[in-house]
């Protein structure tokens, strides 16, 4: 995976219902490697042509939106009220750098300092509706030149390299499975496969059943996000920095018995380092699995730290080898 797709992807601003920048900057991307079409809700479908055809589709697919906020009012003094798009963690919003609407007006969110607050608050995480989006208006007037309600609030958190194979950004529970699907349909590939980047994840998956209903795959694969919980008071079931995740079951669901065995027989066999834990939480690929008639669905995963901050965390060889289970799975029939 070339480090660049996922350096830029991940500071482009994409909250969820707002991810056509991201589409875009993935078409740029992919043009000249595959045909690719947006459906009506945002989705971008691609189809890889590859030396032989399939019986049925396959069909590896990944979101691109992120988790944010939207604009809910202008109070009288230009700040901003806001409400959550996604379950961002509430202690991680206070003191956020953000940027708000299409232009990316800078913001930082705050709220009453902690010298006015009582015991009784400093001991709880401060609720949103207790905060305000500051864009530095004097007055609900300048603010309403710039901004207005229902503008999507993106976190304003720079990609970087942390040590030797970490990586820090924001949306990187999106952005970097996105990352390796672009890798994959630059390759020639040994069997035609179709590739999805899905929108409305963080919304409830509702972008992944349209690209079901659409493509009518035979078979499904997630690269997917996987919180790892190998920090203190975790049970380091999920490490970062431990291979790739290929889940058996998670909460909504159970995957289908073959293609899990059959992705663990790949990671075996070619050495690729995998961890086997089932999912505490949902991946969104049960939006592919439950549409339509019911579609045999797996996720390959990857290990993200605070998956649900506004910065999160990865490791470049985690990515690698969902890369190449994915790879190694795609030149199958």
């Amino acid at each position: 995976m070339k480090l660049s797709h996922l350096d830029k992807l991940s500071n482009f601003s994409g909250v969820s219902g707002d991810e056509s920048a991201v589409a875009q900057e993935i078409i740029s991307k992919i043009e000249g490697y595959a045909r690719w079409e947006l459906d009506p809700l945002g989705n971008l479908i691609v189809y890889k042509e590859g030396e032989n055809r399939r019986e049925e589709p396959l069909l590896l697919f990944a979101p691109m939106d992120e988790k944010g906020l939207m604009v809910s009012g202008i109070e009288k003094d230009g700040s901003l009220k806001f409400t959550r798009i996604g379950d961002t963690d509430r202690r991680a919003i206070p003191g956020r750098r953000v940027k708000v609407g299409a232009n990316g007006i800078p913001g930082v969110i705050g709220g009453k300092a902690i010298h006015h607050t009582s015991s009784s608050e400093r001991d709880k995480p401060v609720e949103p509706d207790r905060l305000r989006i500051d864009i530095g208006a004097e007055n609900e007037e300048a603010a309403k030149a710039l901004v207005q309600v229902g503008d999507m609030v993106a976190f304003d958190t720079g990609f970087e390299r942390l040590g030797l194979h970490r990586l820090k950004g924001k949306a990187l529970t999106s952005r970097a499975g996105c990352a390796v699907l672009i890798a994959l349909i630059r390759e020639k590939l040994p069997y035609d496969t179709v590739f999805a980047f899905t929108v409305l994840r963080e919304a409830g998956e509702g972008g992944s059943s349209v690209v079901a209903a659409s493509v009518q795959p035979g078979r499904a694969v997630m690269a997917a996000a996987v919180p790892a919980d190998d920090l203190p008071g975790g049970g380091e079931n999920v490490c970062l920095g431990g291979g790739a995740v290929i889940p058996a079951s998670e909460p909504r669901g159970v995957f289908d018995k073959g293609m899990v065995a059959a992705l663990r027989e790949v990671a075996r066999s070619g050495d690729i380092p995998a961890q086997l834990s089932s999912l505490t939480a949902a991946s969104g690929a049960a939006g592919i699995q439950h549409a339509g008639g019911g579609v045999r669905t797996a996720v390959v995963g990857y290990p993200v730290r605070y998956p649900e901050s506004p910065v999160q965390v990865v490791d470049e060889n985690d990515l690698d080898a969902v890369e190449q289970i994915l790879r190694q799975y795609i030149a199958e029939p």
